[in-house]
């Protein structure tokens, strides 16, 4: 069975996690099936503690993945829902407000 689950980086009283779609056999620490995002409790900004890979997260959902206690708890702060039977699980990714910038304004012509 796939687990979504956690696995631990950093060091000695700085803790660091990765959560990754692992086999539910694997070590803590062992090999990834995917990464999904990170989550650092240091981070002293609330909403910046977590990153998540919205889309994949919601692919696993779907296939069976069954997420640990943690990271349902992550997932549920941050608004992550498995799919409805039937309902897509990518996520629209918002527009780049960038691509929207208004062009330069066009020289006048010169005169003689």
């Amino acid at each position: 069975m796939v687990r979504i689950r956690m696995k631990s980086f950093g060091r000695r009283h700085r803790p660091f996690f990765r959560i990754c779609a692992m086999d539910s056999r694997t070590g803590r620490d062992g090999t990834a099936i995917e990464e999904l995002g990170h989550y650092d409790p240091m981070v002293r900004n609330k909403e910046a503690r977590t990153v998540l890979d919205v889309s994949r997260i919601r692919y696993w959902l779907s296939v069976g993945a069954q997420p640990s206690e943690k990271v349902a708890a992550l997932l549920k702060r941050a608004g992550v829902v498995k799919p409805a039977p039937g309902e897509h699980w990518k996520v629209a990714e918002p527009v780049a407000a960038a691509a929207e910038a208004p062009a330069a304004p066009a020289t006048p012509p010169a005169t003689a």
